[in-house]
C-alpha cells in the first residue's frame, strides 16, 4: 500500500501565488474561500476552515475545528476559529487592511453565509471568483499527477480483482460490495466528492444489462437503477444473468486525487451489436484521445467527435445515452472532485492546457438491450494528444459462464 503525504510547502505557495495573480487581474484585496475541496487545495488540510488569501502574503488558515489536526497538517500557520465574526479580526492582525473587494466561490456558497460574509464585511464587494479557481485546479502539478498515478494503481488492482469475481446470479449490489472492500483494501480513500448543487454520489455505478440504460437525476450517459426509489443510482439487487453486459464504472482516491475508470464485462457471450459499439467506443477514445491537444477549444473537439458518430457509426442515437437521456458531454476534468473542469462539451469555451485532467467517457447505450463503454483518466501532455493515466486493460472481457 502507498504511503499517503502531507501537500508539500512549496506546492502550497506555487496554489497561493497563482490565485494572488488572479486577485491582482481583477482588483480584488482578497478571496475568502469556504468549499471543502477548495480549502484543501489551498491549505493542505480537509478540517473545518476558512481560508482567506490576501493578495500579497501568506494565507491565513482560520480552523473552526478540528484545530490540532488541522496545525499538524497544513504548511501555512494556523489559527483557531470560534465563529466567523471572528475572520476580520485575523485579517487586521495578520497586518492586513480590511479587504474593500473580496472574492468568492459563489458557485458553491449558500445564501445564509453570504450574508454573514455581508455582516461581517459591511461595505465590502464581493466578486465571484469561483471559474477562476476551478480553472486553476484544472491544471494539475506533478505532485497531483503523481497522486492520481497512484489511485490508478489501486484502480488496476480491483479491476483485475472484478474478472476474478464476477460469477453467473450473484447481483449488482454484490459484485459492487465485494469490489469497494477490495478497493479500500488496496488503499482507496474513499469519501467521492463533488462540487455540483445537490450532486449527491455514493462510489459510482456498478450497473448490467437493461438496468444500465435507465435514466435517473445524475448527469451521465449509464447511472444503474439502484436500490429504490430513494436510492435511484448505482448497483441494484438485480442478479447479473449470462449475456448481459456489465459496467463498472468506479473511482479511486489517494490522498484526495481520484481517478475515474469505466470498463465492460460480460459472462458466457457478447451480443454481437453490443459487441461491435464497444468497439466503436474503444475508437472513439482513441480519437478523443489524440484530440486532447493544448490550446484546442474543448467544445470544437466535442463537434469534431459528434460529427465523426454521426457520419462513420450507425450508433449516433444511442451515444452517451438514449432519447431525452442523451448527455451533452464525453469528458470532465477531475481531480479533488469527480466534475472539475474542463468539460469535453456542447459549447465548451475552455482551451486546453498541459496538465489538465480529465476522464473521457465514450458510450452506448440501448434500451432493452443494455449497454457498452470505455473510460479513461488522461492528462493533457502534448501535440500527439493526451496520455492515459488509468492502466487497466481496455478490452471487453469475456467471463466464463
Amino acid at each position: 500500500m502507498a504511503k499517503t503525504e502531507k501537500v508539500p510547502l512549496p506546492e502550497l505557495r506555487d496554489r497561493a501565488l497563482n490565485l494572488q495573480n488572479t486577485l491582482k487581474e481583477k482588483g480584488l484585496d482578497g478571496a475568502l474561500i469556504a468549499q471543502r475541496a477548495d480549502t484543501y487545495y489551498y491549505s493542505g488540510t480537509a478540517q473545518n476552515l476558512h481560508v482567506y488569501i490576501p493578495r500579497e502574503g501568506d494565507p491565513l488558515v482560520m480552523v473552526y475545528r478540528d484545530f490540532e489536526k488541522a496545525k499538524a497538517e497544513s504548511g501555512w500557520k494556523v489559527r483557531q476559529l470560534e465563529r466567523m465574526s471572528g475572520i476580520p479580526g485575523y485579517v487586521r492582525e495578520a497586518g492586513f487592511s480590511a479587504p474593500e473587494n473580496i472574492g468568492l466561490e459563489l458557485d458553491v456558497l449558500p445564501v445564509n453565509q453570504y450574508e454573514n460574509y455581508r455582516r461581517i464585511f459591511p461595505g465590502a464587494v464581493f466578486t465571484d471568483i469561483s471559474g477562476e479557481i476551478r480553472l486553476q485546479r484544472a491544471v494539475k502539478s506533478p505532485w497531483e499527477i503523481d497522486r492520481l498515478k497512484v489511485s490508478a494503481r489501486i484502480q488496476a488492482e480491483m479491476t483485475e480483482y472484478a474478472g476474478e469475481i464476477i460469477s453467473p446470479g450473484m447481483t449488482e449490489v454484490e459484485l459492487e460490495a465485494q469490489l469497494v472492500c477490495k478497493n479500500r483494501m488496496l488503499g482507496h480513500g474513499g469519501n467521492v466528492s463533488m462540487r455540483g448543487f445537490n450532486s449527491v454520489y455514493y462510489v459510482g455505478a456498478v450497473t448490467s444489462g437493461d438496468r444500465a440504460t435507465v435514466g435517473g437525476y445524475f448527469d451521465g450517459p449509464v447511472i444503474g437503477s439502484g436500490t429504490s426509489v430513494a436510492h435511484s443510482l448505482g448497483a441494484s439487487n438485480t442478479r447479473i444473468q449470462p449475456g448481459e453486459t456489465i459496467l463498472i464504472d468506479l473511482g479511486t482516491i489517494f490522498d484526495g486525487y481520484q481517478v475515474d475508470q469505466t470498463r465492460t464485462f460480460c459472462i458466457g457471450y457478447v451480443p454481437d451489436e453490443l459487441r461491435k459499439a464497444y468497439d466503436t467506443a474503444a475508437e472513439i477514445e482513441e480519437r478523443i484521445r489524440r484530440a486532447l491537444v493544448p490550446g484546442r477549444q474543448a467544445g470544437d473537439i466535442y463537434e469534431e467527435i459528434i460529427a465523426w458518430v454521426r457520419e462513420s457509426t450507425p450508433y449516433e442515437q444511442n451515444f452517451m445515452g438514449y432519447g431525452s437521456r442523451r448527455v451533452r458531454f464525453f469528458g470532465h476534468g477531475v481531480g479533488l472532485d469527480l466534475d472539475e473542469l474542463p468539460t469535453i462539451s456542447k459549447g465548451s469555451p475552455v482551451i486546453l492546457k498541459p496538465g489538465m485532467v480529465l476522464a473521457i467517457e465514450p458510450k452506448f447505450v440501448f434500451p432493452g438491450a443494455g449497454a457498452v463503454g470505455v473510460e479513461d483518466t488522461v492528462v493533457v501532455a502534448g501535440e500527439s494528444g493526451a496520455e492515459f493515466i488509468t492502466m487497466s486493460p481496455r478490452e471487453l472481457t469475456v467471463i466464463k459462464a
